[in-house]
């Protein structure tokens, strides 16, 4: 096919149209560029690359850990937080199932004289350096108590990825630090959720998932 200089040119239709690209007639100048504008135009066409947006990426979220499945690590077990001397130990009474709406949540319950206590699970998933996991641990207030802090630590394989602190008196709320992976952790290893409280209130371990991203689903 020639491309005739000088003059608009327009694309052959089948229907007797004058535009067939997407109505538009685009004038050819004379001299240089005038074949290449086509030739441009339609590379990008044949790559995608024209009208093409990618495609929404989702957020996926993938349960590392089983809420009926912690166990009770007694005092003189703990390889990661031997109690001090002068804390109030829990025992396994203290240690619960708890509902957050769709979400179950092993609970600490520190209401009746203890403070200190720690339960583990081996994890459920394969772990790789750099994924990012999303905890959430909700606490209620604390309001009737001498000023200090609570920690609230989580540790996988050995290794502490979560510590925070609390301060007490302190209303109700919820701790939802997103952490990144600094190595491998294989399915199997201990997870362990700890907490040191001083204080009438209970902890809640909702959520410790494993982050990833997919493409969306199509809307139905």
């Amino acid at each position: 096919m020639s491309f005739p200089l000088g003059r608009p040119y327009r694309l052959p239709s089948n229907n007797g149209s004058d535009d067939a690209l997407l109505g538009v007639s685009f004038p050819l100048r004379s001299g240089v560029g005038s074949k290449d504008q086509w030739i441009v135009v339609f590379a990008l066409v044949g790559l995608g690359l024209v009208g093409c947006a990618p495609p929404p990426v989702c957020e996926q979220k993938t349960p590392t850990v089983d809420p009926l499945a912690w166990s009770f690590v007694p005092n003189d077990e703990d390889p990661l937080w031997p109690a001090p001397a002068d804390a109030a130990t829990c025992s396994a009474d203290e240690i619960q199932v708890q509902s957050f709406g769709i979400d179950d949540a092993v609970e600490i319950d520190t209401r009746f004289g203890c403070g200190w206590a720690t339960v583990s699970q081996p994890l459920q998933q394969n772990l790789r350096v750099g994924d990012d996991l999303q905890v959430r641990v909700f606490y209620f207030s604390q309001a009737s108590f001498p000023e200090a802090q609570a920690e609230v630590a989580i540790a996988l394989d050995g290794d502490i990825v979560v510590s925070e602190l609390v301060d007490i008196p302190s209303s109700s709320g919820l701790l939802a630090p997103r952490v990144s992976l600094q190595r491998d952790v294989e399915r199997g290893s201990l997870a362990h959720f700890h907490i040191g409280n001083h204080g009438d209130n209970s902890w809640n371990l909702i959520e410790l998932s494993l982050i990833s991203a997919s493409p969306c689903p199509d809307p139905e």
